[in-house]
C-alpha cells in the first residue's frame, strides 16, 4: 500500500505528513522504511496524550472536551495543521481508543478515527475494530494508507 503512494508523490511531486496518536509512530515507521522518504515525507508528530494535542497540534482544550478527543473535529484538525506544520500537500492523522480503559465517555473502546487534509480537502472516515492494541495499531495503520489510496489516489 505504501509503495502506491511512494509513487504517487514522487510522480506528482508532491509530499506528506502525519499526525499519529493511536497508530503511535507506526504510519510513520511504514513509510521510512523506504528508500528516498526525506523526497516526500515532510515529518510525523506522535501526539499521544491530550497535552501534546493542545500544546504541539493547537487543538482547542473546548473541542477535545465538547467532542472527544477520539472524535471527527479533532482528527481533522490533527491532519489540518500537521499539514500546516510541516508545510506539506497532504496529512494523515489517527485518534483512537485502542483501550482498555477509555479518556470521557462520549467515544467507545475500538473507535478510530483517520482523517485527510489537503488545500482542497478534508475527509474523515470512522472505523470501529475489536482486538487487541497491537492488532489495533496494525488495523488502524493499513486502513489510514488504504484510506489515502482510495480517497486521493483512487486506482
Amino acid at each position: 500500500m505504501e509503495n502506491k503512494i511512494v509513487s504517487f508523490l514522487r510522480e506528482s511531486n508532491k509530499t506528506i505528513s502525519f499526525a499519529e496518536s493511536c497508530t503511535g509512530g507506526a504510519l510513520s515507521k511504514r513509510i521510512v522504511l523506504i528508500p528516498g522518504a526525506s523526497e516526500f515525507f515532510n515529518g510525523s508528530i506522535v501526539s499521544y496524550s491530550n497535552n501534546s494535542k493542545i500544546n504541539i497540534l493547537n487543538i482547542k482544550t473546548e473541542d477535545i472536551k465538547k467532542y472527544s478527543v477520539v472524535s471527527e473535529k479533532v482528527a481533522n484538525e490533527m491532519a489540518i495543521n500537521a499539514m500546516k506544520i510541516f508545510n506539506s500537500d497532504y496529512s494523515i492523522s489517527t485518534t483512537g481508543n485502542a483501550g482498555p480503559s477509555l479518556s470521557d465517555n462520549l467515544s467507545k473502546i475500538g473507535d478510530c478515527f483517520i482523517s485527510i487534509a489537503s488545500k482542497d480537502i478534508v475527509v474523515c472516515k470512522k472505523i470501529n475494530i475489536d482486538c487487541d492494541r497491537e492488532s489495533f495499531i496494525a488495523k488502524i495503520t493499513e486502513e489510514s494508507l488504504k484510506f489515502f489510496v482510495n480517497t486521493i489516489i483512487k486506482n
